[in-house]
């Protein structure tokens, strides 16, 4: 298996690159042979609480474990504060932990996760869409700002 951080949390409002890289990260734990070594937290599973109890938990997997946490932008930051950090604090050397957050709207990632990931040695990765403004001028936005009318030139013809 590659070598992987202890930690990473993938979020953003690019649910598609969200969900490639959890779908790459499963690959990748499948990979390594031993089924133990990959436990998945999503839907109603999916809690503080939960998530920290898959950490502290003894296992009997060989080599590297990996843990897959999806919804965790619904969570809040005093249970990111009372559960997460504390076992990411204690992180087991052989573990790595991914937690995945779709953002829409007013579900956004606490910003403790994020600070707690980093703290534990892990990477965080936004993964936002291009919004209507950040994208290219199309045809009509470019001749409007080079002052010839692209409805007066069609006319002409």
């Amino acid at each position: 298996m590659a070598s992987l951080k202890p930690a990473y949390l993938f979020h953003g409002d690019d649910h598609g690159r969200v969900s490639e890289r959890r779908a790459g990260l499963r690959t990748l734990a499948e990979s390594g042979g031993d089924a133990s070594a990959l436990e998945i937290l999503e839907g109603e599973a999916a809690t503080p609480d939960a998530a920290a109890a898959a950490l502290n938990a003894m296992t009997f997997a060989m080599g590297r474990r990996v843990i897959i946490v999806d919804g965790v932008e619904r969570w809040k930051d005093a249970e990111v504060a009372d559960s997460i950090v504390p076992a990411l604090a204690t992180l087991p050397p052989e573990t790595t932990i991914a937690f995945f957050a779709r953002e829409e709207g007013r579900f956004k990632v606490p910003a403790g996760l994020a600070k707690a990931v980093e703290a534990a040695g892990g990477d965080v990765r936004a993964h936002n869409s291009m919004k209507a403004r950040e994208l290219p001028a199309g045809p009509r936005g470019r001749r409007s700002a080079s002052g010839s009318s692209w409805t007066a030139r069609r006319r002409r013809s």
